[in-house]
């Protein structure tokens, strides 16, 4: 009967040692897609929630690396043609209105939390917390720990498409779990 049992729990362990999660499972297969491609372009719609008011801005986000990416904000018409570019170790902020172009040291603490591709670099940090399905498309929900941590940016939750694996939503949450930010994106195209 002891080894009838030792027996059964050898098997057991062993099976469930074997079987991957599902969390390992899709973040291995989303992993995978993006290292076929180069970065990726598209719009944002970003809300960023501030006490009672809602700041809304159209941009266009082009992605080739973490040291490498182009915001161009499209809307609201008075930041309309800002474009900043982060190559290496500076970025460059040109504005339209006042003709110039303004160049600063990289800062560590920078938001990248805004650029989706820095979610497809670090994606072992997040946890599949499940599946919802918005007009007819199925999502992969995922929530992950924010670099840089405070008050106001604590923790994100992504939805990626099921069948693809692009993204299409991002929210930022503060440390009592009220939206921040919230980022819908649009015409995601990956890059080859």
């Amino acid at each position: 009967m002891k080894r009838i049992l030792f027996l059964m729990l050898i098997i057991t362990i062993s099976l469930t040692s074997c079987i991957w999660s599902s969390d390992e499972k899709y973040l291995s297969k989303i992993e995978k897609a993006y290292d076929e491609y180069k970065g990726y372009k598209c719009r944002a719609n970003i809300k960023i929630f501030s006490g009672e008011e809602e700041t809304t801005y159209l941009i266009e986000e082009t992605y080739t690396s973490s040291k490498e990416y182009k915001l161009e904000i499209l809307e609201p018409k008075e930041s309309k043609g800002i474009i900043i570019l982060n190559t290496n170790d500076k970025i460059f902020i040109e504005h339209p209105s006042i003709e110039q172009s303004i160049s600063l040291v990289a800062i560590k603490s920078l938001n990248k939390q805004l650029v989706i591709g820095d979610f497809f670099e670090d994606i072992y940090k997040a946890s599949l917390i499940g599946t919802e399905e918005i007009d007819n498309t199925e999502y992969l929900v995922f929530e992950f720990e924010l670099e840089e941590q405070n008050k106001y940016r604590d923790t994100a939750k992504i939805w990626i498409k099921k069948k693809g694996f692009t993204p299409y939503k991002l929210n930022i949450y503060d440390d009592s779990d009220k939206l921040i930010v919230e980022i819908i994106y649009e015409s995601f195209k990956f890059l080859k």
